[in-house]
């Protein structure tokens, strides 16, 4: 399996330190700022995790989630897992459930 990992933001504001949470897992992040660049990553690439911050301005990551759960179903891929994480807002458990998120991370106390 790779050790890569997508990070999709669309600010270098990160929602927690990612460069620490990346070298504690042996992974190394690929960064994407739009949802159209992070649909291009997964078609060439099979990441380990995908990282979404949450707080996102430009963009709404709940459907940049969506996008690349619909990719994935549309291609018979395995969903990879999705780590969501911000400070500002977390996701409900209703997306949680319906958009498959493997872990909720809350970065208020971080960085």
């Amino acid at each position: 399996m790779t050790n890569k990992a997508l990070v999709i933001l669309d600010t270098q504001n990160q929602p927690f330190d990612i460069d620490a949470f990346m070298a504690v897992r042996n992974l190394m992040a690929e960064y994407c700022h739009t949802c159209s660049d992070a649909l291009h990553a997964i078609k060439s690439t099979r990441y380990r995790c995908i990282v979404v911050s949450t707080d996102m301005q430009k963009e709404n990551p709940v459907e940049i989630i969506r996008a690349l759960r619909n990719f994935e179903n549309e291609t018979g891929l395995s969903p990879m897992p999705i780590l969501a994480a911000g400070k500002a807002r977390l996701l409900t458990q209703s997306e949680i459930g319906r958009l498959n998120i493997s872990a909720q991370i809350h970065s208020h106390h971080l960085k």
